[in-house]
């Protein structure tokens, strides 16, 4: 279903570091953080709060820029492109889900998954579209506006806007952050469930293990370093 390529590796980080102020002010959000992902994996980026995670998942994004170091996704270093066409790379090539759901308010389901491929300017695939909406079981809701759904239901709908666009990558922020037990296991079963059936390389940020346990491989992230890389048995 997604970026089917030449590349091994799908996204790679060479001692990428994030410094927030100067001096004696600042603060290494990410420190000198070096890994490889492989396509079709599934991840999670473990770590409390203020750990930096957050942050590495935008500098994996191309929502912020480092201080230094190379981010490169399918063969790409994504930091060499001007703002303009980074943007037009991350709407295409990287799925984000966040944890608020970030849906726009007046626009019903359809319309808030369709919203990127519109600001593309690409002509959206009605077959591709169903086929999300079943996956994610949200057909009946397709013109409800967000108001009118779950938290479990708008995050699907947020899953299935990272989706429209096959990208080569999904990156979520604490995807079950807003979400109660039932919900966020059901979130987390959908997205092992994406990887599983359709080879969608997806990397999560969580602080929480019972989350985490879900992936493939799990990522122990401390104070802007990785501090164990552990690949499970599954």
């Amino acid at each position: 279903m997604l970026c089917y390529n030449k590349i091994v590796n799908i996204l790679e980080t060479e001692k990428l570091t994030k410094i927030y102020g100067k001096g004696s002010n600042s603060i290494k959000a990410v420190d000198n953080v070096s890994f490889k992902v492989k396509e079709g994996d599934f991840i999670s980026i473990v770590g409390t709060s203020g750990s930096g995670k957050s942050t590495l998942l935008h500098l994996l994004g191309g929502v912020d820029r480092p201080t230094s170091g190379r981010v490169l996704i399918d063969g790409k270093d994504i930091y060499k492109l001007s703002n303009n066409e980074l943007a037009i790379f991350r709407r295409r090539e990287i799925g984000i889900v966040y944890q608020s759901f970030n849906l726009i308010p007046i626009l019903n389901v359809e319309d808030n998954i369709t919203l990127p491929l519109k600001l593309d300017h690409q002509k959206i695939n009605n077959k591709k579209l169903e086929h999300i909406l079943g996956l994610l079981s949200i057909k009946r809701q397709r013109k409800y506006l967000p108001n009118q759904l779950s938290g479990g239901q708008q995050q699907r709908v947020a899953i299935a806007r990272a989706l429209i666009g096959d990208p080569c990558v999904i990156l979520a922020d604490e995807p079950t952050g807003n979400l109660d037990s039932k919900n966020s296991q059901e979130i987390i079963g959908l997205l092992r469930a994406l990887n599983d059936d359709s080879g969608c390389t997806i990397i999560i940020v969580t602080h929480d293990e019972n989350i985490a346990r879900h992936t493939k491989r799990i990522i122990r992230f401390e104070d802007g370093r990785i501090v164990e890389d552990e690949r499970k048995n599954t």
